[in-house]
């Protein structure tokens, strides 16, 4: 197939390395695939064989640019990312359909725009949402269920190896021997939850001390900015159980040392990090937000978002019970394979070969 992908975003948004994971498995399988990005993009520098192509700075020139990659006797795939792009398409495939293009959009996030005209435009064959919660909002547009595709995320299998061994991590994070090990994967932003991951597990150490629990716990959070988080840690009084680190191009590093892992955000969709840890085979406990429930059954627990209180009673349940996480862990192993990028993209051609035939139109 002749695929043309776009994002309008030129960060290395975990939506945007979506889109890249896809682009270099269409690609590894004998597609020919042509990735449109702004020049500036960070994305371009997470690989070096992509056909990268340039997205004008203005807007007003893109569908010429698209079109300039469109085969002349052949049908084409155009899949846009991100809400700009996705609402320039929506315009363009209704100019598009008598030369045999295919527009497909993409939503990754559960709330509901203020502009809906983009999701009703008959220019779009279809949306692909990347959770249920994110169908959900689309049907409740006024979407039809015949354009909605759930597909979730995948997980390239590089992302979960290691570059350095578990005894020059620990050795970074200063680790104690034994113990029980914690980790999260967020950022700074208030919607990740750091602050009540924070004063959770600051509970939890008080409980297990009350449980007369001999375990000494220890939390990790990656992705963030230390002094952005250490008064926090001085007030609560967990400064020498917590380990703030930077953000780091290889959380597998960290993975391996979790003995359970954390998603506390206020919302969320389908959180690449959660993946990913599970994906490790760990345990999790996670706020119940957005798609996160379509990941947590049977490996781990769900908490009311922002519930400081249920929060650390569910660490404390976790942390208490080495055989539950055990059992969970097992879960998460199950449940991988259906979040690989083998996977993933396998439910893209089989979406656009689907749309195609709808439309009449040759496998190309």
């Amino acid at each position: 197939m002749r695929i043309l992908l776009v994002t309008s975003s030129s960060t290395r948004s975990g939506g945007a390395r979506q889109a890249l994971y896809l682009a270099e498995g269409l690609t590894e399988r004998g597609h020919h695939v042509t990735f449109f990005t702004p020049r500036a993009s960070t994305l371009r520098t997470l690989s070096d064989s992509m056909r990268w192509a340039d997205l004008p700075e203005s807007p007003g020139q893109w569908k010429g640019a698209l079109e300039s990659a469109m085969p002349e006797d052949a049908p084409c795939i155009v899949q846009a990312f991100h809400n700009k792009a996705v609402k320039r398409l929506a315009w363009y495939g209704l100019f598009w359909r008598r030369r045999g293009v295919v527009c497909v959009g993409y939503r990754g996030v559960v709330y509901r725009p203020g502009n809906p005209l983009t999701y009703w435009s008959p220019g779009l064959d279809a949306f692909v949402a990347n959770s249920h919660a994110c169908a959900t909002v689309l049907r409740g547009m006024g979407v039809g269920g015949r354009r909605i595709a759930v597909i979730h995320n995948g997980i390239p299998a590089a992302r979960l190896v290691p570059r350095r061994g578990a005894d020059a991590v620990r050795e970074e994070l200063a680790l104690p021997a034994g113990g029980t090990l914690l980790g999260c994967v967020a950022g700074d932003k208030e919607v990740k939850g750091v602050d009540p991951l924070l004063r959770a597990f600051a509970l939890a150490c008080g409980k297990d001390a009350q449980a007369g629990g001999s375990t000494r716990l220890q939390l990790a959070v990656v992705g963030v900015t230390p002094a952005r988080w250490q008064p926090l840690c001085a007030e609560l009084g967990i400064a020498d159980r917590v380990r703030l680190v930077e953000h780091s191009n290889c959380v597998a590093d960290y993975l391996q040392l979790f003995d359970l892992f954390v998603l506390p955000s206020l919302s969320e969709s389908m959180p690449n990090t959660l993946l990913e840890a599970i994906c490790t085979g760990l345990p999790v406990i996670a706020s119940q937000v957005g798609g996160v429930p379509e990941l947590v059954e049977g490996n781990g627990l769900l908490v009311p978002p922002g519930d400081v209180p249920a929060l650390a009673e569910a660490l404390a349940t976790a942390v208490g019970d080495a055989a539950l996480r055990a059992a969970w862990g097992a879960a998460s192993r199950a449940i991988a394979p259906e979040f690989s990028t083998d996977a993933r993209i396998t439910r893209f051609e089989t979406l656009y070969r689907t749309l195609l035939q709808r439309r009449g139109l040759p496998d190309a």
